[in-house]
């Protein structure tokens, strides 16, 4: 009972950090469908203060195509646990692809003292994401605690946590140059 108490404490704090309390001044129906979800972190754009970099993130396609997808999957005759778990997988790989692309691109960016710190960085951020999603599956996945739907909820906190450090590249970017420039496109 006490284990069961703190894993929903964590999901709790997981799922509260997610949560956007800042509102941009112009809302148009996309924006606002994505904001209904939650889908942007209040931790996006904590290095640009004029608030241009988080005002870019409203209209990224990604999040707005996974919106799009799991609203109409939700409401679908094929809604599944093994279908959920696709779809999240989908758009986990879109970001990872993002995540990859940024990376490199900042690296061209930067000097070479700075772009040995992002190396470091980045290795140091794989590792936790690698052994923060092991930790979760070895110790509430793999003996069914959180039952058929904990593998959704860790697919998709690691697609929350690929997404997440995706924003923060893109942010150090845009500081650099001001460019957002996303590899996906969103759907023809």
């Amino acid at each position: 009972m006490k284990g069961k108490i703190l894993l929903l404490f964590f999901i709790a704090t997981v799922l509260s950090a997610c949560h956007n309390s800042s509102q941009p001044t112009m809302l148009n129906s996309e924006t606002k469908s994505i904001m209904k979800g939650n889908m942007l972190p209040k931790s996006i754009g904590n290095y640009d203060l004029k608030g241009e970099f988080y005002d870019e993130m409203l209209q990224n396609p990604i999040d707005h195509d996974y919106e799009v997808e799991f609203n109409e999957f939700q409401n679908s005759e094929e809604f599944t646990t093994f279908a959920w778990r696709a779809l999240v997988g989908k758009y986990t790989e879109v970001w990872d692809k993002e995540l990859n692309q940024v990376y490199n691109k900042l690296l061209a960016k930067l000097d070479r003292e700075s772009k040995q710190a992002l190396i470091e960085s980045q290795r140091e951020w794989l590792k936790y994401h690698l052994r923060e999603t092991e930790f979760v599956g070895k110790t509430f996945i793999d003996n069914g605690y959180l039952g058929t739907q904990g593998s959704v909820s860790l697919d998709t906190v690691t697609m929350e946590r690929i997404r997440e450090r995706t924003m923060q590249l893109f942010e150090y970017r845009f500081l650099l140059d001001g460019e957002v420039e996303f590899v996906y496109q969103g759907k023809k």
